[in-house]
């Protein structure tokens, strides 16, 4: 079962090889966005939900806040938003991990 560890290392992982193959920050932020679109817990409803019940979503709630506010949509559409804003937050927040640590070396 998802929770917020396992969802965590899952975006660290894609992280940790984004960095490896991307050139520079810009194109690996780049990459984190369309890692988190194809992500199964995005693209599939079931997934999508299951990262909400058992997962910390506040950064995917105040994605879908930002972009949408009270746009209308459906339950499985809300929950497909939320999971690709917390998901992308989380790649984003690694890569720039990743990267700040490289310059300090």
């Amino acid at each position: 079962m998802l929770n917020d560890f396992n969802l965590t290392e899952y975006c660290n992982d894609i992280a940790q090889d984004i960095c490896r193959d991307a050139s520079d920050e810009d194109q690996a932020m780049d990459w984190a966005s369309e890692s988190a679109d194809s992500s199964e817990y995005v693209i599939y409803y079931a997934k999508a939900h299951e990262l909400c019940r058992h997962c910390d979503t506040q950064q995917g709630e105040m994605f879908v806040a930002d972009c949408w506010g009270d746009a209308p949509m459906s339950y499985d559409d809300m929950a497909c938003r939320i999971a690709y804003g917390e998901i992308d937050a989380r790649i984003r927040n690694a890569v720039h991990n990743l990267f700040a640590s490289l310059e300090e070396v």
